[in-house]
Formats: structure tokens, sequence, C-alpha cells
């Protein structure tokens, strides 16, 4: 997924192009791809459509852009929580966690579960891989749940490669909301993220609770994952 983004220069260059990037997440959002253009996010930026240009080549490559710095910082924001709180590094804390960041972006959830109303022509990469494979969500699973094997905060009766499939799965239905219950009646944010929590939990993790000083050993490798992930989404093109 390439964005050949044009490098900025200084403060003003910054802060501009983080204008521009909250006008395009705000549009996306509520309009979907195909309704947005360059001309209205100016408009919403506050500034002429040639400056978007400057930035950005083209509509597809701005918000090629976006999505990798909202994905980043749903990555960012569950780093943080395990800075503040290292148990938030098992496997269950650690899905609810993306669950509850996600929970709170239209628009990382609609990458999540390429949402063709939302993403529109950037929901098909030209890779034929999603746009969660695409951003690396798969990779990063995949790495963390070596972590957790390595540490024993996993269940070795389980192959990871099914670890990392259950894991997957089990977010994005919750992340969808399922098909039986009617919108109405589904729980809340907060009550699915518990529930979601408890379910990865129950699904991989051992029965014997794990002692601190692994916990603390594994959150350090956790975070660090996290961190790169994160630099990676969010410092610029590949």
């Amino acid at each position: 997924m390439s964005t050949k983004h044009i490098p900025d220069s200084g403060d003003a260059e910054r802060e501009r192009a983080e204008r521009i990037l909250a006008a395009a997440r705000e549009l996306l959002a509520a309009w979907g791809y195909k309704r947005v253009t360059i001309d209205e996010i100016a408009r919403r930026a506050r500034i002429g459509k040639g400056t978007v240009y400057l930035h950005w080549k083209t509509k597809q490559v701005l918000f090629t852009e976006l999505l990798r710095h909202e994905f980043g910082e749903v990555i960012g924001a569950v780093a943080e929580s395990v800075e503040k709180d290292v148990v938030i590094a098992l496997p269950g804390r650690l899905v609810r966690e993306v669950f509850r960041q996600q929970s709170r972006r239209p628009l990382a959830r609609a990458i999540h579960t390429g949402d063709t109303d939302v993403l529109g022509a950037l929901a098909a990469p030209a890779s034929g891989r999603s746009v969660a494979q695409e951003l690396g969500f798969h990779d990063l699973l995949a790495r963390l749940v070596d972590v957790w094997r390595s540490h024993g905060l996993v269940t070795r009766t389980m192959p990871a490669a099914d670890q990392i499939h259950t894991i997957d799965a089990v977010l994005a239905g919750f992340i969808t909301g399922g098909v039986a219950v009617p919108e109405g009646e589904a729980a809340s944010p907060d009550h699915r993220a518990d529930l979601l929590g408890h379910t990865v939990e129950a699904a991989v993790e051992p029965p014997v609770p794990v002692d601190e000083a692994t916990v603390r050993a594994a959150a350090a490798e956790v975070l660090a994952l996290l961190t790169a992930a994160r630099r990676a989404l969010t410092s610029g093109p590949r």
C-alpha cells in the first residue's frame, strides 16, 4: 500500500497536513469514500484545493495514508494502556482493549471489517488482501501470539495458527456485532468489550494464573511490538 507522500518541512506544513487528515477522517466516516472530494476536504480544512495536492498527489493516496494513521492511532492507544497497566498485555485484556479503542473510532471499525460503504475502493487493495491485512494487523497478531506462547500466556494445547484464527475471528465478530441480536437489544460497547475479553481468555489462556514477573516480561515485549507497529504506520510512506 504505497502512499507516495510528499515530504513536509516545518511546523506550519505539519500542522496543515494534520488539518487535512482530520478533515478527511471526518468526511470519510460521515459520507464514505465515493462521495468525498478533494474540494470538500479543502473547504473543511479551510485551505485551498491546490494546497491539498502539495501534500498528496491524489485522493486515493491521501486516504491510504489516513487509514495508516488511523490504525496506528489505535495501536498507539493500546500501547499506552499497556504502559499504564502491564496486565493489559495478557491476551484477553489486550484484545478487549483493541475492541475498546476501535469502538470509539468509526473509521477504525470500518478498516477492520472492510466496510465498503465507508472505504469504497480502498476496501480492495491491489494486493488482493484485506485492508487490515495490508496495514499489518495479521502480522502483528501473529507476533503477539508468538510472545504469548514464549511466556506461557496462552495454552500449548492449541497450535499457534489456530489461536491466531480464533482471536481474529472472535474480534471481528464482536466488532460487527453479529446478526441475530436486534440493534436495539445489543449490549453496550463496554459490556461487549468485557464479553470479548472473557471469550478470548477462555479460548486461549491457560487455566492457571501466570506470575507477575512473567507478565511484566511479556508486557515489555508486547509493548515493543505495538510501538514498532505504530511507528511503521505513522512515520510516513512505505
